[in-house]
């Protein structure tokens, strides 16, 4: 039956990303001894060819029909960016299920906001016009994940698919009140995002979570994967 210690991380990738971002991180966390998977959400990765009626509700269901197909339990939920607002509708959905929850540099909403409310005015009204066109939202910039080697860039760059932008508007079904489960915030300290730091300030506010940085751009899993899997590994519950 395995080692009674050992649990199962599912790792969740945000906006343009599949699980293969996790490739160095989940090495790791299997190193020391547990299991992982990193499953792609519509749309994106290895599932670009599925963009058509890809929404949040949709993200959501592809993480909860994965928990539930594998049969896990005792899940160390990890959400890195984007993939915050579908780590809260995963907890939402299946708390009996869900060990502890990690967000990583990233959005973590309230019930029934989007992530598009998070965003300064600008970035809305810059982002209407693709909603309006074919519905996806180009990738960002390496230097703005926080990317700078050419190592780094040679690897994730080629791999950035656009994202489905319905997923972005969608308000998010959040448990109210948060389940009681350990729950950690981690912050990229080289990231400038503003909604970030709001995140982490208003998170911050409760003591029953932990928080803690990582001296690193947006893309921690990429450019500081041991610090990364270090710190997965501390607030894995």
């Amino acid at each position: 039956m395995g080692n009674p210690a050992t649990h199962h991380y599912v790792l969740i990738a945000g906006a343009f990303h599949g699980g293969w971002v996790w490739r160095h991180v989940a090495k790791g966390l299997r190193a020391a001894g547990h299991e992982v998977s990193a499953p792609t959400l519509t749309g994106l990765g290895e599932r670009r060819h599925l963009t058509q009626g890809a929404d949040l509700d949709l993200h959501v269901e592809d993480v909860v029909a994965h928990i539930e197909m594998e049969g896990l339990s005792a899940v160390t939920l990890v959400g890195w960016s984007y993939g915050g607002m579908v780590i809260t509708g995963v907890l939402a959905r299946i708390p009996d299920r869900i060990r502890a929850i990690i967000y990583l540099d990233a959005f973590v909403p309230e019930d029934g906001r989007a992530l598009i409310e998070y965003l300064p005015p600008e970035t809305q009204a810059a982002w209407e016009d693709y909603r309006e066109t074919d519905g996806l939202l180009p990738p960002f910039p390496a230097e703005r994940l926080g990317l700078t080697g050419s190592a780094q860039i040679a690897f994730v760059v080629p791999r950035l698919v656009a994202h489905p932008i319905e997923t972005l508007y969608q308000p998010v079904k959040a448990s109210q009140p948060r389940p009681p489960i350990p729950t950690a915030y981690i912050r990229c300290t080289r990231n400038p995002a503003p909604h970030f730091n709001a995140a982490l300030e208003k998170i911050r506010k409760d003591p029953a979570v932990r928080v803690d940085t990582i001296d690193s751009g947006h893309s921690c899993m990429v450019t500081e994967p041991a610090e990364t899997t270090r710190l997965l590994l501390r607030y894995g519950g």
